[in-house]
């Protein structure tokens, strides 16, 4: 079985079989799948960023662990997924605050991912779309790198916010 397979599989079984998790009213394996879909909508291609959109929130909602995600998947895609995983705290506000500047110190893969997992969201038109348009400035702040290849999706993301 292929990485992208394989991850597929495993985010399916942790997210909706063994959790029972919801996406709004679809099981969750569709937010994943909606972030793959992004990320090759902007021309990626490359498997281990596609299997990342899948596991992208495993650590975050499941009881696997980054080290699960490593033995299972690599260390470049448990790196990606760690570095888009919430850090802890006692608010968002905080645990963006934490994260953020760790998805940055990860590159632009991992910026590329969190924009994907962004762009899913505010494109779900979800209950939350007030509170994704109220960090966006912070967002943008802590995550913009110039040059570094995810300008066309800021752009897209830019637009998605100012129509909202």
């Amino acid at each position: 079985m292929d990485l992208l397979q394989a991850a597929k599989q495993f985010a399916t079984l942790h997210h909706v079989i063994r959790k029972g998790q919801m996406y709004g009213v679809v099981p969750y394996a569709h937010h994943c799948s909606d972030v793959e879909y992004i990320l090759r909508l902007f021309g990626e291609c490359r498997e281990e960023l596609l299997a990342a959109a899948w596991l992208h929130d495993v650590v975050e909602d499941t009881d696997q662990k980054l080290r699960d995600v490593e033995e299972n998947f690599g260390e470049e895609v448990a790196r990606l997924v760690g570095a888009v995983t919430s850090e802890p705290g006692e608010s968002r506000k905080v645990r963006n605050a934490l994260t953020y500047p760790k998805i940055r110190k990860a590159g632009p893969d991992a910026i590329r991912l969190k924009l994907a997992d962004r762009i899913a969201n505010v494109s779900a038109v979800g209950g939350s779309l007030k509170m994704y348009k109220n960090e966006y400035p912070d967002f943008r702040h802590a995550l913009y790198v110039p040059n570094d290849g995810n300008e066309a999706m800021w752009r897209h993301l830019d637009i998605i916010m100012e129509r909202t």
